[in-house]
């Protein structure tokens, strides 16, 4: 189950549904204990999926925090495994909203083990902007884009509890291994140019320089490994684990200084006036 559900009135009819939903979920219990999982067959099918290039790309986030590396898989990585693992639940429920912010439960559980995790929370009727503020969101379909986003990784982490680590280390390590491969084929320097564009169509101050920063190595020098990481650095970004300022280092003073002063020498340029002031 991947979609938010809105919590109905106290009604009959509600009490009617939430019956129906019981049946529904002791049925599939059954169903489970009838049917159980072939580990070995459940791997061999995250494997087909996990090299398909279009997972991969998508598949990890990486960043640092501090002097912390911190790595996982993303949210559509692990519902792909939960998709072929079988025999689960999992979703996003609103339990209570009063129009500032909504109470939402995520959810995961294991049919066969009867295993579950669940984490409630507060998700604020809010979006950030690109100065550090926030503005509240009034519109539905607004409101509903900041629970599911805020929603998407507590339900990645509640999945992430009920199926084994080893399956989605394992699924990781076949999406990195597809991408290196995806990265040979199509040609490192390519790969790298791309990677550097899509970082640039997310600030357009991202250099060479900054991606040197962060890797260690020379842009030049950059192989299939580090444009892995690459990629998973530019999916944290992506998905809101990291901002892009903080995943290069530079805080919004520097950003405003280098901007004012690349703005200046082309008021200079166009004047014809010199760095020492002449024209």
């Amino acid at each position: 189950m991947n979609e938010i559900i809105t919590r109905g009135s106290n009604t009959g009819m509600s009490a009617v549904e939430e019956s129906q939903s019981v049946a529904e979920i002791q049925a599939k219990m059954i169903l489970a204990r009838n049917f159980p999982r072939d580990v070995q067959r459940c791997r061999d099918y995250i494997a087909i999926e996990c090299a398909t290039e279009e997972l991969a790309q998508m598949a990890t986030y990486e960043y640092k925090r501090g002097t912390t590396v911190v790595k996982g898989a993303s949210i559509r990585l692990v519902e792909c495994v939960s998709r072929y693992w079988g025999n689960i639940v999992s979703g996003i429920k609103e339990i209570a909203s009063d129009g500032k912010k909504a109470t939402v439960r995520a959810y995961c559980w294991d049919l066969e083990t009867n295993f579950a995790d669940e984490k409630v929370f507060d998700v604020p009727y809010v979006r950030e902007t690109k100065s550090g503020g926030v503005v509240p969101v009034t519109s539905e379909r607004d409101k509903y884009e900041v629970m599911a986003n805020m929603a998407a990784r507590r339900k990645r982490a509640c999945i992430q509890a009920v199926i084994p680590k080893f399956i989605i280390d394992e699924a990781i390590a076949l999406c990195e291994k597809t991408l290196e491969n995806a990265t040979l084929k199509d040609g490192i320097e390519t790969t790298r140019d791309n990677m550097l564009i899509a970082f640039q169509k997310k600030a357009d101050w991202v250099t060479k320089e900054h991606i040197e920063e962060v890797t260690g190595k020379p842009f030049d020098s950059l192989n299939a490994k580090d444009i892995v990481k690459l990629r998973s650095l530019y999916n944290a970004v992506n998905d809101g684990f990291v901002k892009i300022d903080v995943a290069f280092n530079r805080t919004s003073a520097e950003i405003v200084d280098e901007k004012a002063a690349d703005t200046l020498a082309n008021v200079n340029g166009l004047l014809g006036v010199t760095e020492n002031g002449a024209n």
